[in-house]
């Protein structure tokens, strides 16, 4: 049985109400099914999380140590997905700039200005290097893009005429 994220959140709801009624309740499903998708969660760990014989549910010892990272695991992932989401839409990122010489003096200024008008949240690293540096950064993923002559260049760099 492989672990989903349903059973984090499954476990988290019971812990957080120490209840599976009330957490079933919560999250909108039956309690036999809230309490089938815990047993194959311990079941997947191999130790019971959970304490059912009281009057209420408590998280075991283990419980304590497994919803601790279990908690931070759902917020990383959130936290991911709003990244993506945010460099998807421009939002927020970060552009390494790898420029030639001879396009750093009249282009860096306008082109700053415009991606900072168009899109605030993302930062620009400019870098003025020769046009075979350019190309080996962007190869070996220090660059995210170049500005240069065209002409001939390594293997694996697209080129597209700006002028």
């Amino acid at each position: 049985m492989a672990l989903e994220l349903r059973h984090l959140r499954y476990l988290l709801a019971v812990a957080e109400h120490g209840s599976f009624t009330r957490a079933a309740e919560d999250l909108h499903i039956s309690q036999p099914t809230l309490s089938q998708q815990v047993k194959q969660l311990e079941r997947t760990v191999g130790v019971q999380l959970l304490d059912r014989t009281g009057r209420t549910v408590r998280l075991t010892d283990a419980g304590e140590a497994y919803t601790h990272h279990a908690r931070h695991a759902l917020r990383d992932l959130a936290a991911a997905e709003r990244a993506v989401h945010d460099v998807r839409d421009l939002s927020r990122g970060h552009l390494r700039l790898g420029l030639t010489p001879t396009f750093t003096a009249y282009l860096v200024g306008p082109l700053i200005a415009e991606l900072h008008a168009r899109h605030p949240g993302v930062t620009l690293a400019v870098r003025e290097m020769p046009q075979d540096r350019i190309e080996t950064g962007l190869l070996d993923d220090e660059l995210d893009l170049g500005i240069a002559f065209a002409g001939p260049h390594l293997a694996g760099i697209e080129a597209a005429a700006l002028f």
